[in-house]
């Protein structure tokens, strides 16, 4: 009996120590192929770096090309711009020297139809109705004088100031001389025509009248 329960003890023992060894193995097993996982996972990760580092520099020039296109495009409008505003003045500045040009035959015109004054030896009963045309023309004259002064004055143009003022060479040109000895050299004493500025920048040379002090 006694010989039994050893036999049985010993297979149960035996038994035992199979399931531990199997036990053991299985862990021994699951621990190799997580560290087999982890190591492929690890060479992935290095792939997967790889490649995005390689998309970051590929972005990196595709970015700098982009932006070095931007300036470029930046850079040719701005010139762009610029043609058309030299364009633009340059234009706006001949319309101007036009208009002045007009303003210049009106402002003779009333200075004519100022001074007039009608042949009363000749036409004597037409002198009434004469000086009523002559005011009716003046008057349509003196209109559109002033609305091309205000013309010119909306587009910034205005008059220099020339009278009594020392002659500049930047702004005006002599063209008659006088000699007043009471009156200084060099000072302008009649404006012969009108001179103007565009903003600030001359746009026409008055011309002027100077007193110069005959030598004694």
């Amino acid at each position: 009996m006694e010989s039994q329960n050893k036999t049985q003890l010993l297979e149960q023992f035996s038994n035992y120590l199979e399931t531990v060894e199997l036990e053991t193995e299985t862990e021994q097993t699951d621990l190799y192929t997580l560290f087999s996982e982890m190591a492929a996972l690890r060479g992935e990760v290095k792939i997967e770096s790889r490649q995005f580092k390689n998309a970051l520099g590929d972005f990196k020039i595709g970015f700098d090309t982009l932006r070095q296109s931007h300036e470029e495009l930046k850079k040719e409008l701005d010139n762009y711009r610029s043609q058309l505003e030299t364009q633009r003045t340059q234009i706006t500045r001949t319309l101007l020297l036009e208009f002045l040009e007009v303003y210049d035959r009106l402002s003779a015109g009333e200075k004519i139809l100022e001074t007039y004054q009608p042949v009363t030896a000749l036409f004597n009963s037409s002198t009434k109705q004469d000086k009523q045309f002559i005011r009716s023309i003046k008057e349509g004259q003196m209109m559109s004088l002033r609305r091309l002064e205000q013309l010119l004055a909306h587009h910034e143009v205005n008059t220099i100031e020339v009278l009594n003022q020392p002659l500049d060479p930047y702004s005006m040109t002599a063209i008659e001389i006088a000699h007043d000895p009471t009156i200084d050299d060099g000072i302008v004493v009649e404006e012969l025509r009108k001179g103007f500025k565009w903003q600030d920048e001359i746009l026409r040379l008055a011309e002027v009248k100077v007193n110069k002090q005959e030598l004694k």
